[in-house]
């Protein structure tokens, strides 16, 4: 069949732009018809007492828990009481617990993990939430991936960093949500965050129509957007993410067949998307944020099996990567944060579980933290209507790790009057 060129720009290059991007003033423009509402601007600031130190190269990996993660099993209170008569089956025994001191331990499935709390490169904080706690799945996740409790916000926090600081407007791959869908936390008005599955596989699409025809299809799309000339705002900002596209898709092929682990990953999709992650970064692409999703938290019944294992699988797959990028000579500067759209009720159900509760603990591995635990045990006889009353709004921990790690003004992203909490050395 013949492919003229309106076919080959509709059905090629938008796949690329929009496919890669959120639902944003582009998508809306495609889609739509209508008119795209003009790019926000988000001022930089002048960064804090760290940013002398920063160098451009700090990589920030997202690990979202999904489902709910119960933070009490997690991070246990085992010298508190109340914890075991809350929990007279789900308890974690106190002889089991991984001790981090005389109060609080891991559950003895993040054992992994251990070595890096010695070594000060790790920080437990505990007793994470924000106002008026939601325990619906979606709408509390949409809170943590917007940063906006008070309220309903299409961009994502990682989308409106991104905006802020310019970063993906002339590299083809700044950051990168792994997994089939872009993660929430990166829609954005302008910047281009591709969702990749597989670093192997991550290619172009082209017309399917013509599935001999890929090679031609491909030039013809640089060479149409590299033509110089006058373009509105939009119209260059299409040719400009498009081109970046293409870029980063050879790249990453490039990198596939280069990168050879250091160390055996455990044979989790997990793990898998934690060894592409470490793909990309040995690979030098100038990526500096990810995203990863671990799921199945959303242990309402028979919790003590499922609950262990979904932590092995955390810790190991997070142990084997940090092993790896230390050998990549990254570690220093990676910083890796676990979160979860809510905790779980301190007693456990008839169903041997437990329901949908509030704060929860958050785990921060890597370089320039501030290791141990930061925040008392939440308090079991001072329960907010039978759950965990927060310490630290988590906006706080985003507000430390946009302006300690990342060396950026907080106050754009998350909001005036958010303090950084002190998680960075």
């Amino acid at each position: 069949m013949t492919l003229t060129r309106r076919d080959l720009i509709k059905n090629g290059a938008l796949l690329v732009a929009f496919g890669l991007t959120a639902p944003s003033f582009l998508a809306q423009s495609a889609l739509a018809t209508q008119a795209a509402p003009l790019p926000r601007a988000l001022a930089t600031g002048a960064g804090s007492r760290t940013r002398a130190r920063l160098n451009g190269k700090q990589t920030l990996v997202v690990v979202q828990l999904s489902g709910g993660n119960d933070g009490l099993n997690t991070v246990v209170p085992y010298a508190d009481p109340s914890y075991y008569a809350l929990r007279p089956t789900l308890a974690i025994p106190r002889e089991q617990v991984v001790a981090l001191d005389g109060n609080v331990g891991l559950h003895p499935s993040l054992a992994p993990l251990k070595p890096f709390y010695d070594n000060g490169r790790m920080s437990v904080v505990q007793g994470v939430g924000y106002p008026n706690p939601n325990r619906s799945h979606f709408r509390s996740m949409e809170i943590w991936h917007t940063a906006t409790p008070e309220r309903f916000e299409e961009t994502g926090w990682l989308g409106r960093y991104l905006d802020a600081c310019g970063c993906t407007h002339d590299r083809p791959l700044d950051a990168i949500s792994v997994g089939d869908q872009l993660n929430r936390s990166f829609w954005t008005d302008m910047a281009l965050v591709p969702a990749i599955g597989s670093v192997g596989t991550f290619q172009f699409q082209t017309d399917p129509r013509a599935p001999n025809d890929r090679g031609n299809q491909v030039k013809a799309l640089q060479n149409i957007y590299a033509y110089a000339g006058q373009f509105r705002p939009y119209e260059e900002h299409i040719r400009r993410t498009t081109l970046n596209a293409l870029a980063g898709a050879d790249e990453l092929k490039r990198i596939a067949t280069a990168y050879q682990p250091s160390v055996a990953y455990p044979e989790t999709p997990f793990a898998n998307s934690l060894k592409a992650v470490a793909q990309v970064m040995a690979g030098d692409l100038g990526a500096r944020i990810f995203f990863v999703q671990l799921g199945g938290f959303d242990t309402h019944a028979n919790q003590a099996n499922a609950h262990a294992g979904l932590l092995k699988t955390l810790a190991d797959g997070l142990a084997a990567f940090m092993r790896d990028v230390e050998s990549q000579g990254k570690a220093d500067d990676t910083l890796v944060m676990t979160f979860s759209e809510f905790g779980r009720r301190p007693n456990q159900n008839a169903s041997g579980g437990t329901d949908h509760g509030t704060a929860e603990p958050m785990l921060l591995l890597g370089g320039g933290i501030a290791g141990g635990v930061h925040n008392a045990a939440p308090s079991l006889s001072g329960l907010a209507d039978g759950d965990l009353a927060y310490q630290a709004d988590f906006r706080g921990i985003y507000a430390s790790v946009l302006q300690d790690w990342l060396g950026t003004d907080p106050a754009p992203i998350v909001g005036q009057g958010i303090s950084p909490l002190a998680l960075m050395t």
